[in-house]
């Protein structure tokens, strides 16, 4: 306390200054009309920058958890799309709708963790063990697919990439059907190549390249990307084709872990034919 007083004794003048400084403006304003107009309207301007501020930060910090709420909304409407549910058909014709089964669930996650610059690249999820998830499950994003869950622990989960050497994904032109493998080539994230389509194949810039529902993995027509170019080389039984993905590798934050339900089922329908 002792202390403040000596500082305040110090420097009674420039306090005082102060105080007359103050006493003069508070006269000016109140004592003429252009002075006070011109006071009030910079007062106004500063506080509404202040509010607007402080609205934007208030939005910003509400942002990340309307992301996550609609996120979560969007995998249950993606859990209504026709591809994701089985309708038992009777005698081949009547669509009985009121036997409608599950065949792909979705459930939103958050990606904690992502490399897309590497030659073999890897992605964390929050969402393990506890939410029911299982290796060789398919991640997909608003924009794209993203890659199949690789190992599991208690809360999160490790997922191989599309961008990695050893992925290797079935695909089709969803324009005309025909059928091909996505591999990723390592050099950038924003491209890739399509496989195996057969030179008699017509092709056009710009062809639309989906999941082709061959694989236990992804449902069918799930966005993978666009045909960027293509060639044909001479006496070639296949295009060289190069695809740009749909989904921005550097920027995806919410993600659907693709649950097929029939899996087993058909892996064990599988194995008795590999069997014989």
């Amino acid at each position: 306390m002792k202390a403040l007083l000596l500082f305040i004794w110090k420097h009674s003048f420039f306090f005082m200054f102060l105080v007359l400084e103050g006493l003069a403006a508070f006269f000016i304003v109140s004592n003429n009309s252009y002075q006070r107009t011109s006071f009030i309207n910079a007062s106004n301007g500063f506080t509404s920058s202040i509010l607007s501020a402080s609205n934007s930060f208030t939005h910003y910090i509400g942002l990340t958890e309307t992301t996550e709420r609609l996120a979560h909304e969007n995998a249950r409407l993606r859990q209504l799309l026709p591809a994701s549910q089985i309708r038992k058909i009777d005698d081949g014709f009547v669509i009985d709708s009121s036997n409608v089964n599950q065949h792909y669930r979705f459930q939103a996650a958050e990606i904690i963790s992502n490399s897309f610059q590497k030659r073999n690249n890897y992605l964390i999820l929050n969402k393990g063990i506890l939410a029911k998830v299982k290796p060789s499950m398919g991640v997909v994003s608003a924009e794209g697919i993203v890659g199949i869950v690789k190992d599991v622990s208690k809360n999160f989960c490790t997922v191989i990439s599309v961008l990695h050497s050893k992925s290797a994904i079935d695909v089709k032109i969803q324009r005309n059907g025909y059928t091909g493998t996505l591999k990723w080539d390592g050099k950038d994230y924003n491209y890739a190549k399509v496989m195996n389509i057969p030179s008699h194949v017509h092709l056009e810039l710009g062809d639309t390249i989906t999941t082709s529902g061959n694989s236990s993995i992804f449902p069918n027509n799930i966005t993978v990307g666009t045909i960027d170019k293509f060639d044909l080389k001479k006496g070639a039984s296949f295009y060289d084709i190069q695809l740009g993905f749909s989904a921005n590798y550097n920027k995806v934050r919410f993600v659907y872990i693709v649950d097929n339900t029939l899996k087993e089922e058909l892996q064990e329908l599988k194995n008795m034919t590999v069997d014989e």
